[in-house]
């Protein structure tokens, strides 16, 4: 017979039952930890204690063993650490030697970044001593983790006033011995193509010491200059960094380039260049960075040189110069009275200049006259800021042309946000910079023709610099460092601007990629980008790389006219005539007319407080969402004819392959997918990406070449039936990759006709998609986009009679977007139900 609960026992019991104070548990947890930490500080302490009593005492190493490294070569590993073992040292080691050797391997091994980290060391004394010193010998073991070999990402960039959508794929340690391939891939908006190529691996296993093997193929629209460059090559190059922190560079260039996709307004100075062309160069590049952050440094320097030869000797190619670029950045920190440490505020300058020397194509031949893709130029949001891209320097009409010589710099103060901390990665910012950039030229205004005169003319040219004030602009702004990428937005003011260049008044948006500056081959022959084989720009210089491409075309007897002085009958001799006339080389010529001066004068801007922060522009100066490539009209004229399939398709509908509205709408997709409850971001960029590659290639297939013969029913845009047979000439020439049907082309129709699955998904934040009325609605969603697709891409690449061919790929393609959209819901629908029964 059991014994009643006394009181005592019913409150043990109630006090169990009791929920605990928070306040309570958080104490008790802090006291726990507080307590380990001091047992951890004691072991450390003593460990330490230990060290230093007996770091004088003779030991060896007789062993290495390196644990989990199962796709590591053995004679890789071998390399690093066989110079540990006391069989190949003269002498024996202390223990603080030893200990702070195995730690320097250890690290190297963890910069390969084949390795997770950290790499783990552990030391054990062998039961047995050395049998020929008698010295006690210690088993070193190294413990790591292989980072995943094949890595692959997509994605999408925003930066250097563009758009773009990537795919790249990094296979790690190919051969065992860190050796790298990347793979990569992109679309955009200004770079409508670009794949590159690159194989790396390291000499003698040093870290330090790199061979890259690469090629690349792209296709870049360069809007300031009114053509499009194709381009194709490769490269090979040695890196190596010293013991004292010297970066260098020495490789080989050579490339294929094409100057095509000429504008209707493209000026005689373009024309004149555009065309095939063959660079062949060495070049070296050296750099040394003591900041404490690239993106935003408040203290330290960065100073780095970089040296081109082209076209000579046995280089051949049909290009012939000498490139040199200099670029050097001071940061230093403000102490401010009463606040100990960083105050987080700081004063950057920076320096940059470059010229560009014509050289012959051997001793006998007179020097080549430098192309348009050849020159430097400067101008931009994240280059010298408060002008346009490429506005400084040299135009002819409305295209910038470059320039031989250039040299730019700024001065600028960094400030942390009020009630944000120093701590925190964002800045207000006041700056001032300028620049200047000048076309090649004797002292008589005229184009040199010989080796005597192109050295005079550089003189000259080099004195000219320093002639008059330089095309200065001021203004102020936030800056945002991302480690990816280093935001900035300014209100930009232009003080000093010269004749025929474009400065930029108001807001500027700024967006400098980090990922460009470190996959140099690529990024090389882009505007606000690095040239090929320099090293990773000061990021924070104030203002940013002004060469936007090494690379070179042939001379043509039109080039002899470069600048407008030659005496021959050419074309492009009208380009400039003496005195300036359609903008001129602005400040050459007469002074006259070569210079607007400076704000007030004419040209230039109106004066006083209340123009400064007013709308008022430059005559003629776009939009800055123009300047950008965003076009809301072409974005509701594509979204209208989504909206409307059944209406006739113009053909020329997609001739601006803008990205940003099909963009827009993979971007809604996902964040409608988000607000039902799945992250799908991943896998919606994933299959966009590599759906429409595979999508381009199929259809690039199937659409015929391009006909320049007249039809009828393709001249009006009017008349346009996609439901139209080709007759027997017309289907001959099917099998050709499409003349007009390009990669920009397809993502932008791909991601317009998105739209129906958008407002679906829309649908599907307020219901349910896992039941049959969802069901019906994803359905016709995915009909609808699959026959707005079909005729658009009909219509753009020219395909007659082969509209329901063409719709089976691309029902497949919205089929994936439309399960998503399915599975993506809340689950209360049939799907749901199923799974509960289950």
């Amino acid at each position: 017979m059991s014994s009643p609960l006394s009181t005592e026992d019913g409150d043990i019991f109630e006090r169990l039952q009791q929920r605990a104070d928070p306040k309570v548990l958080e104490e008790q947890q802090q006291a726990v930890n507080e307590r380990i930490h001091a047992i951890y500080r004691k072991a450390q302490n003593r460990l330490g204690e230990l060290i230093d009593q007996n770091s004088t005492l003779p030991c060896a190493i007789s062993s290495v063993q390196i644990l989990n490294a199962h796709h590591t070569r053995r004679g890789f590993l071998e390399r690093i650490f066989n110079p540990l073992l006391s069989s190949n040292q003269k002498r024996p080691y202390t223990l603080s030697e030893a200990l702070r050797e195995v730690s320097a391997r250890a690290d190297k091994l963890s910069r390969f970044d084949i390795f997770q980290q950290p790499v783990s060391v552990y030391l054990d004394k062998s039961p047995e001593g050395d049998p020929q010193t008698g010295l006690p010998t210690l088993d070193v073991y190294v413990s790591v983790k292989e980072k995943s070999r094949v890595l692959l990402k997509t994605g999408t960039d925003l930066g250097n006033t563009e758009g773009s959508a990537y795919g790249n794929l990094l296979w790690r340690n190919v051969f065992g011995g860190a050796e790298n391939l990347n793979l990569n891939a992109s679309l955009g908006t200004r770079t409508r193509s670009a794949y590159q190529a690159t194989f790396e691996t390291p000499i003698l296993s040093d870290p330090d010491f790199r061979l890259e093997i690469g090629g690349i193929a792209s296709s870049t629209q360069k809007a300031w200059a009114s053509h499009e460059e194709a381009l194709k090559g490769g490269w090979s190059k040695i890196r190596w960094m010293s013991q004292s922190g010297h970066r260098h560079e020495v490789g080989y260039n050579g490339f294929w380039r094409q100057m095509t996709g000429l504008a209707e307004n493209a000026s005689p100075t373009v024309r004149a260049d555009a065309g095939d062309s063959v660079k062949s160069s060495i070049f070296h590049s050296w750099s040394k960075d003591r900041r404490d952050n690239g993106l935003l440094p408040s203290r330290g320097y960065y100073a780095k040189a970089f040296n081109e030869l082209a076209g000579w000797g046995p280089l051949k190619g049909d290009v012939s110069f000498w490139k040199s670029e200099i670029e050097a950045q001071n940061a230093i920190p403000i102490p401010v009275p009463g606040i100990e440490g960083n105050s987080g505020i700081s004063f950057t300058t920076g320096f940059r200049a470059g010229l560009l020397y014509p050289l012959g194509m051997d001793a006998d031949h007179r020097p080549q006259l430098s192309r348009t893709n050849d020159r430097f130029l400067v101008g931009g949001p994240t280059d010298v800021r408060g002008f346009r891209l490429c506005g400084l320097g040299p135009h002819d009409g409305a295209d910038a042309v470059g320039g031989d010589v250039y040299a730019a710099g700024s001065a600028n103060l960094l400030l942390p946000l009020p009630r944000v901390g120093a701590e925190k990665p964002l800045r207000l910012q006041a700056f001032v910079n300028g620049g200047r950039l000048l076309p090649l030229r004797t002292a008589q205004k005229s184009t040199p023709t010989t080796g005597s005169e192109v050295k005079d003319a550089m003189v000259s040219t080099i004195s000219e610099l320093g002639n008059g004030m330089p095309s200065i602009a001021a203004g102020v702004g936030l800056v945002y460092a991302h480690p990816a990428a280093r935001f900035e937005l300014n209100f930009s003011l232009p003080l000093v601007l010269r004749k025929g260049e474009e400065g930029r008044k108001g807001l500027q948006l700024g967006i400098d990629n980090l990922c460009l500056h470190h996959s140099a081959p690529m990024a090389q022959y882009y505007p606000q980008q690095q040239p090929y084989g320099s090293q990773p720009s000061a990021q924070n210089l104030q203002f940013y790389p002004s060469s936007y491409g090494s690379v070179s075309g042939h001379t043509t007897p039109s080039q002899a006219s470069y600048g407008g002085f030659s005496a021959g009958p050419n074309p492009a001799a009208q380009a400039y005539p003496i005195g300036g006339v359609g903008g001129g080389y602005g400040g050459f010529g007469s002074p006259a007319t070569g210079v607007s001066g400076r704000m007030g004068e004419q040209g230039g801007l109106r004066t006083g407080w209340l123009a400064a922060f007013g709308t008022e522009g430059y005559e003629g100066e776009p939009p800055l969402l123009e300047e950008l490539g965003v076009n809301f009209e072409h974005i509701r004229t594509k979204t209208l004819t989504v909206l409307n399939p059944f209406a006739r398709i113009d053909q020329h509908l997609m001739d601006d392959s803008d990205l940003y509205g099909a963009l827009l709408y993979i971007v809604l997709y996902g964040t409608f997918l988000l607000l039902s409850g799945k992250v799908f971001y991943g896998y919606i960029y994933g299959v966009a990406v590599f759906g429409t590659v595979a999508l381009h290639l199929i259809l690039s297939l199937m659409s015929p070449a391009l006909d320049t013969s007249p039809t009828p029913n393709a001249a009006d845009p009017a008349n346009y039936d996609p439901h139209h047979k080709p007759s027997y000439s017309e289907a001959s020439a099917a099998g050709h990759f499409s003349a007009t049907l390009t990669f920009p082309r397809s993502a932008s129709v791909l991601g317009y006709c998105f739209l129906p699955l958008v407002l679906t998904n829309l649908v599907g934040i307020m219901i349910p998609m896992d039941t049959m009325f969802g069901y019906l609605l994803t359905t016709a969603a995915v009909g609808w986009c699959t026959y707005s697709s079909s005729g658009m891409f009909c219509a753009v690449a020219r395909m007659r009679g082969m509209r329901g061919l063409v719709a089976y790929p691309l029902a497949l393609f919205y089929v994936v977007f439309g399960i998503m959209g399915i599975f993506s819901s809340r689950g209360s629908g049939t799907l749901a139900a199923k799974t509960g029964a289950t």
